[in-house]
């Protein structure tokens, strides 16, 4: 394996491409190249105008010289993406800089070994329509869970959902049912830590800035960060930068305006 670089980790965009433009800017005024989303761009959306988004996050991407790696959200349509092969180096090619990463899949990013458990459970479910803003593969699998686990350690698990555990604040008065389902994802992703005890998880859908700890026997931990979502100058992004004693996470500010916006 080569030297590893620093990567970018945002969480949530939903779309919001404006937004997207702004934090791959900030990425790059910090020098990082290389980009992970953890999910619920929104790819691939279907509609009138499906796949307009994805294409013009790409050519901010090429102006940029940077590529972005997305492990899927629930709100990211796999229709048409699941249908593509995995490349070589694990990862599906949706835009010229524009990589998915599979649920269970592994690659190397930027001289990191990368494990992907995408998806989780939609809570307003009964509020969306099949096939339209809602996709029954959304959720991680225990077959997805195992193949990870049966590739052996990482060194950063992209989740989407944060593993049952981790204190994030529901900011929603759930029906004990769909808590219940919602858990599901979480309690797998806490079994994939337990087995590979990764130093570095990042995680976003709880639309929240929140860093936890999960302790294993033997003395060493997992460092969890849960990102915020789109609009979240001081917490939708962080920097991950190689470092003696391991990765070292860095607070990334998105600065700039959007349009209508005041100069930041």
């Amino acid at each position: 394996m080569g030297k590893a670089d620093a990567i970018a980790v945002f969480g949530d965009w939903h779309g919001d491409i404006q937004w997207a433009r702004l934090a791959i800017n900030s990425a790059a005024r910090e020098g990082v190249r290389v980009i992970v989303s953890v999910g619920d761009w929104g790819v691939d959306w279907p509609g009138p105008k499906r796949g307009l988004q994805d294409t013009r996050l790409n050519k901010a991407l090429v102006a940029n010289e940077q590529v972005l790696v997305l492990s899927p959200g629930n709100h990211d349509c796999l229709e048409n993406i699941s249908k593509l092969p995995v490349d070589d180096d694990g990862l599906i090619t949706w835009r010229s800089n524009f990589k998915i990463l599979p649920k269970g899949g592994r690659s190397v990013i930027a001289g990191h070994t990368v494990g992907g458990v995408g998806g989780a459970y939609s809570v307003d479910k009964e509020l969306r329509v099949p096939t339209k803003n809602w996709f029954s593969d959304e959720e991680l699998t225990a077959e997805q869970a195992r193949q990870l686990i049966a590739g052996g350690p990482v060194e950063i698990l992209i989740s989407h959902d944060a593993p049952l555990g981790v204190h994030v604040t529901s900011q929603l008065d759930l029906p004990g049912d769909v808590q219940k389902r919602a858990n599901r994802t979480r309690r797998l992703l806490a079994d994939i830590v337990r087995e590979i005890q990764p130093p570095n998880l990042l995680c976003g859908h709880h639309h929240q800035r929140v860093v936890d700890y999960i302790a294993h026997p033997g003395g060493s931990d997992t460092r969890v960060d849960v990102l915020g979502m789109e609009h979240d100058r001081q917490g939708n992004g962080v920097i991950l930068r190689p470092g003696s004693g391991g990765l070292r996470v860095e607070p990334l500010e998105i600065r700039g305006c959007r349009p209508g916006e005041r100069n930041r």
